[in-house]
């Protein structure tokens, strides 16, 4: 490679860092590429989580929180998550051993990755920005996966959600999945 062309690519390297350098500082969040990750079932980051795709609930995304069937809140009222999408990579019925959490918050990160910038998600809902909001794969603890009763649903205990909530902790009003 030339001297100048090395200069100039070089330069260019530059002035995108300052830019986005800037950007970060000027306050530019982007919606994380990467998910957050908890676990749900005895064992997990969160007691009980029983939500579906579609479902909004009320309370703290956190490692000690609860979405049993009480969390349930309409989408077109104030909530503080929304499940934007489900799957269940290993049904019920197949005798299989726990993948290992590691395995499972991969799979999570993956799958709810997909959906960040997906038209499967509005841009903006009452007032709020797709950048303005997190995502959290949801996904089962081993003992959850292993004897589904303990999770608080036969159906959903081998399920990973992908859940939104609101960067700055305020509540949503209205749905961003698009349905």
């Amino acid at each position: 490679m030339s001297r100048p062309v090395a200069l100039a690519a070089g330069a260019v390297v530059l002035a995108l860092m300052l830019l986005l350098v800037g950007a970060l500082l000027g306050g530019y969040r982007p919606f994380a590429a990467q998910p957050d990750v908890l676990t749900f079932g005895a064992g997990g980051d969160l007691e009980q989580f029983v939500l579906f795709d579609g479902q909004c609930a009320r309370g703290e995304l956190v490692s000690g929180g609860n979405f049993g069937a009480s969390a349930d809140a309409q989408c077109g009222t104030p909530h503080d998550v929304e499940v934007v999408a489900a799957r269940t990579p290993i049904d019920q019925g197949r005798p299989v051993a726990y993948p290992g959490e590691p395995a499972m918050r991969d799979f999570g990160r993956a799958f709810c990755a997909l959906f960040i910038d997906s038209d499967l998600l509005v841009p903006s809902s009452s007032g709020v920005d797709r950048a303005d909001l997190r995502m959290t794969a949801i996904v089962p603890s081993e003992a959850a996966f292993d004897d589904p009763r303990s999770a608080g649903s036969v159906s959903g205990a081998r399920q990973v959600s992908c859940v939104i909530s609101r960067t700055d902790g305020e509540e949503l009003t209205d749905r961003f999945s698009v349905i």
